[in-house]
C-alpha cells in the first residue's frame, strides 16, 4: 500500500475540517482503496501542487469544471428533453485557464489506468488522442453537443440504452412507497438522514427555486425531503 506522507495527511485534515464525521470518515475509507479514487477525493492538492509558472496559466480564462477526470461525465436530459452525454460535475467550478480541466483530465486518465488494467504505453496513447481531438475541436471554432444522433460508439450504446429505461424500476430501484409519497432510499455508505434545521433549509432553497421556474409545482417532486 502506498504510504501518504505528515505533510499530505495535514492538507487533508486542513481541507476537510468542519465536515460530518461520519461522512468523512466513508470519504477517507473510499480515498484508501487505490490511487483514482484518492485523485477524486483530493481535488484541492492537485491545484496545491500546480505550478504558479506554469504554461498552463496563459491560456485564456473560461468557466471550467475544475474537476475533469474519467468519472465526471455523464447523461443528463435538457430542457429539450434530448439526453446528453457531458461533463455532469459542476461543484468545483470556477472561472480559470482552460487548460487546467486539460491537465486535470490527462492526470486522472494516467492515474486510473492502473485501476482499468491500461497499461502505461495505452495510457499515453489515451492522453494523446484525447489532446489531437481536443485541438481539433478547437481549430473548428464551434461547440457540439453529443446526443443519440451525434454519439458514436459506447456512449452511443449508453444513449441508446437509456431510451429502454422503464421509469417505473428506476425510481423502484431508488425510492420506496410509503402510503402515497415516494421516500429516498437512504444507502448508508453514501448519505446519512437530514437533521431537522438541514431539511428545513433544504426545502426553502428550493421552495425558492421552484417560484422562479415555468412549472412551480414540480417542486412537489422533492417532498421527499420532508419525509
Amino acid at each position: 500500500m502506498t504510504t501518504i506522507s505528515r505533510d499530505v495527511m495535514t492538507q487533508i485534515q486542513v481541507f476537510n475540517q468542519g465536515r460530518k464525521p461520519e461522512l468523512l470518515k466513508l470519504k477517507y475509507q473510499a480515498m484508501a482503496t487505490n490511487a483514482f479514487v484518492f485523485l477524486r477525493g483530493s481535488c484541492h492538492l492537485f491545484y496545491e501542487d500546480l505550478p504558479t509558472d506554469s504554461r498552463l496559466d496563459a491560456a485564456p480564462h473560461t468557466w471550467i469544471c475544475g474537476d475533469l477526470h474519467l468519472q465526471n461525465f455523464g447523461s443528463y436530459k435538457g430542457d429539450d428533453r434530448l439526453v446528453y452525454f457531458d461533463i455532469n460535475d459542476f461543484d468545483e467550478a470556477a472561472l480559470a485557464p482552460c487548460t487546467w480541466d486539460v491537465a486535470r483530465f490527462l492526470t486522472s486518465v494516467l492515474v486510473a489506468a492502473h485501476t482499468l488494467n491500461v497499461n502505461d504505453e495505452e495510457a499515453t496513447g489515451l492522453c494523446e488522442h484525447f489532446l489531437e481531438s481536443y485541438t481539433t475541436a478547437l481549430l473548428a471554432g464551434k461547440d457540439r453537443t453529443i446526443h443519440h444522433e451525434t454519439a458514436k460508439g459506447l456512449v452511443a450504446d449508453l444513449l441508446n440504452s437509456l431510451k429502454l429505461r422503464d421509469r417505473k424500476a428506476f425510481l423502484d430501484d431508488r425510492t420506496e412507497l410509503k402510503g402515497k409519497q415516494r421516500i429516498l432510499k437512504l444507502n448508508p455508505q453514501k448519505v446519512t438522514p437530514l437533521s431537522e434545521e438541514e431539511r428545513s433549509q433544504v426545502t426553502s432553497l428550493i421552495e425558492t427555486w421552484a417560484e422562479t421556474q415555468k412549472i412551480p409545482s414540480f417542486s412537489k417532486f422533492w417532498t421527499w425531503l420532508n419525509a
